[in-house]
């Protein structure tokens, strides 16, 4: 195993925060996770597990020992499992989402399309239950293959064993939070037929002339919107969307509507309401706002952003501001994304 110390994790996060982590190791299989783990209790280490960084806030630096999840790999359906209708592709965890879209669409897979340029590793996927432009993973996502951390254990969870919601999976309670995703699995379509019920995606491929969309140019048009609105965090420090579209009464919401008759809503069960989470921030005037190295991203208020030398504190600090604005604006609470260490 090697296994570093006082390892600078400024390139393992997108925020870019100039941390560490007392011990490291970057593990590409399951039995160089099961022997971390084994390592780590011989030495009884608390154990962080990282996977491609775009879903965390650092504010300080992390104790006992930080496993990377780098495992690669993408196995495509062969021969003998050929379906003229769908197809079964297996990810490796440590794999880069926007490649794995990608691939797939490279092999006449198609699915994945609505979710390009989402940052992050393939098996942070299911955790976060990405979604985007009316697809989220849940949709195609046949099975989780994870390691139990405490017991060692190897399974295989169904896409309904994750419990996926909004945001939400298994993984995000204390009920899953002892599996460590290791790979997943997809179940894509073999026919060229795109998702485009999302409006904004409509509206786009409409402005465009683009009438009957194949997958390439729903493709092309997303990672066009993301760019156009969302900074690359190579270049700008940010964890993507920060906050979660808030879900309301419809008494919050009549409660808004007086105030800006404009609000988007779209109706949920039991007679709730999502609402953008951007459209409140921008609303309260936090679009464009700086506070020294760390603000708001000019383009979209849901993107906290790093411009150079911020840390995670400034962050987390920024973004209860906005919560306690909003909060007191609109009587709407918001719920944070990225994971707060």
């Amino acid at each position: 195993m090697n296994i570093e110390s006082n390892k600078s994790l400024r390139p393992y996060n997108s925020f870019g925060f100039d941390i560490n982590a007392e011990h490291f190791i970057s593990v590409q299989n399951t039995e160089s996770l099961a022997e971390a783990l084994e390592w780590s209790k011989q030495h009884h280490y608390p154990v962080f597990i990282l996977g491609g960084g775009s879903n965390c806030v650092f504010t300080r630096n992390v104790a006992g020992l930080v496993i990377h999840i780098a495992i690669p790999g993408i196995e495509l359906p062969t021969a003998t499992t050929i379906d003229h209708a769908t197809a079964t592709i297996k990810a490796g965890a440590g794999v880069n989402w926007h490649q794995l879209v990608i691939e797939a669409l490279s092999r006449n897979l198609f699915g994945l399309e609505n979710l390009a340029l989402i940052p992050g590793c393939a098996g942070a996927a299911p955790i976060q239950n990405i979604g985007a432009y009316g697809t989220e993973i849940g949709d195609i996502l046949t099975s989780v293959e994870v390691l139990n951390r405490k017991s060692g254990e190897q399974l295989t969870l169904s896409a309904s064993d994750c419990d996926l919601g909004y945001r939400h999976s298994l993984f995000k309670t204390p009920a899953g939070s002892d599996f460590i995703v290791t790979a997943i699995n997809l179940k894509l379509s073999r026919q060229d037929m795109p998702n485009i019920q999302y409006k904004a995606l409509q509206q786009t491929l409409q402005s465009r002339g683009i009438e009957n969309p194949g997958c390439q140019q729903v493709f092309d048009t997303v990672c066009e919107i993301r760019q156009a609105k969302l900074p690359d965090p190579t270049r700008l420090g940010n964890a993507g969307s920060f906050f979660k579209n808030p879900v309301i009464s419809r008494q919050q919401l009549d409660a808004i509507l007086k105030i800006n008759e404009k609000l988007p809503h779209f109706p949920q069960a039991n007679d709730n309401f999502k609402v953008p989470a951007a459209w409140l921030i921008d609303q309260a005037g936090w679009k464009g706002h700086r506070s020294g190295p760390v603000g708001v991203h000019k383009a979209q208020a849901l993107v906290l952003v790093n411009h150079g030398g911020g840390n995670g504190q400034q962050i987390a600090i920024l973004a209860e501001q906005i919560k306690k604005d909003i909060l007191k604006r609109f009587g709407v609470t918001l719920e944070r994304e990225p994971v707060l260490y």
